[in-house]
Formats: structure tokens, sequence, C-alpha cells
């Protein structure tokens, strides 16, 4: 007679092969879909635009260091009509304790600089000074290492149980 060898440390494999791999998967999705919304902005419309404020916004509270951000608006025409808008990229502004990085954006936007803006012309509400960075593609990989580490290891756990003819 022949012992039969439990098969319960192969369905744990496969549950730690399925949880590395789904998290993986969940990290791919979202670095691409960081990347695909770089992508959208770049298909919108160039449009020349005003700065019309440049200035830091500070917050703070009690046990608290300072924090600032910067606060930008600007000006531009779509079809006549002289819009506004305050988003400098889509993901907006962060907050930091850093004020020199403020003070160099306020550098690079003064009040009253003409420069160019990214329009959405389906949804004008859409406006950005600048497009995010690609660094999500650049960084997918990592992920995806993750995805195939969990897949190996579901298969070897798959092999080991002879659920399959290998």
């Amino acid at each position: 007679m022949t012992e039969q060898k439990s098969k319960a440390g192969g369905f744990y494999l496969m549950g730690i092969g399925f949880a590395i791999a789904a998290v993986g998967a969940v990290f791919v999705w979202l670095m691409w879909s960081s990347y695909a919304q770089v992508q959208e902005t770049k298909s919108w419309e160039e449009m020349p635009c005003e700065i019309t404020v440049s200035d830091i916004n500070t917050r703070s509270a009690e046990h608290i260091s300072m924090e600032y951000s910067w606060k930008v608006e600007y000006k531009f025409t779509v079809e006549g009509k002289v819009l506004t808008s305050k988003f400098h990229t889509p993901r907006g502004i962060k907050w930091t304790s850093d004020q020199g990085r403020i003070k160099a954006m306020i550098d690079a936007y003064p009040v009253g600089k003409k420069t160019v803006c990214y329009v959405n012309l389906d949804n004008t509400k859409q406006v950005i000074l600048e497009h995010d960075s690609q660094a999500a593609l650049y960084s997918i990989w990592f992920p995806m290492l993750f995805v195939v580490g969990g897949l190996g290891i579901m298969w070897s756990a798959i092999r080991g149980m002879k659920l399959i003819p290998c």
C-alpha cells in the first residue's frame, strides 16, 4: 500500500504565490494607469496662458512644523472665453517643508509671465501647466517581478502536488 502525501503544503504555497502575484498585479495596474494619464494629457491642446497668481500657501498646527505649497492661478482663452485654472500638474501641488522648492516655482512662474498650458478641449476644467513624469512606466518592471515570481511559486506548487502531468 502506498502512503498518500498531504497536499496542504502545496495549497499553502499556491496561496502565497497567488497573493504575491496579486499584489504585484495591483501595482502594475496602478503604474500603468499613472502612465496612461500622462499620455492622455499629452494629447491635450497647447494654449497660451498668463500667470495671475503665484504665491506660497502655508499650514501648520501645534507640534507640527510649517509646511508650504505653491498657490498658482492662470488665465487662458478658449473659443473667445477667458477661463482660469489652478492646476500645475494633474496630481496637484504637494505640501513640503522645503520652502526653497516653492520659491523656485514662484521664480519659474512669476505673476504676469506668459507661458503655455495644456487644455482638454472636451472638458475645459481639465487644464495643467506641466505634464507629470513618465517615471511609472520606467519602474513598472519591478512589480512585474512579483507577478512573475508569484506565478512561478504557484506553478512549482502545482507541479509538486502532481495536479497536472509534467
